[in-house]
Order: C-alpha cells, then structure tokens, then sequence
C-alpha cells in the first residue's frame, strides 16, 4: 500500500518552483561541483574538485559513489532575492 502525499498541491507546486529556482542558480554559475555537499574544502587553480579523486559532474551522477547532492546553505548565501534575508 502506497503512503498519502505529505503535501498538498500547492505546496508541491512551490517546492518544485524553488527547486527550478536553485537549478537555474546552479547552472547560470556553471560549475555545478561548487553547490555540492561532497566538495573539497580546498580548491584548486581556482576550481571545486569531488572528495573522491577524479570525479567530476555530470559523471558522478552516473557511477556508483558519491552522487551529486546539492548544497542547500550555499545554494541560500548565492542568493540574489532581496526578500530572502
């Protein structure tokens, strides 16, 4: 037996609006490895590398590993709204 829905319509209808929103954010910056949970803390000639050497997006999407995962506390200090505090 399938579980109900914990949201309503609308509420679904905001979450996939902020999702679109924090997508749109990721790909104008276009280094998708900078909004991820599983970054290195160090960068290196300037670019965010994986934990795991050698891996990359959109590849670690598609391995076993560590898969993308998107930084949400990041994703909120890029922000550019203003009613967002």
């Amino acid at each position: 037996m399938a579980t109900p829905d914990t949201y309503t319509k609308p509420e679904r209808a905001t979450e996939r609006g902020i999702a679109r929103r924090e997508l749109a954010k990721i790909l104008r910056e276009g280094r998708v490895c900078e909004f991820c949970t599983h970054r290195d803390s160090q960068t290196i000639f300037g670019r965010t590398v994986c934990q795991k050497f050698g891996r990359s997006y959109p590849l670690c999407a598609h391995t076993p590993g560590l898969q993308f995962e998107p930084d949400h506390q990041r994703l909120k200090g890029k922000s550019t709204c203003t009613s967002e505090s």
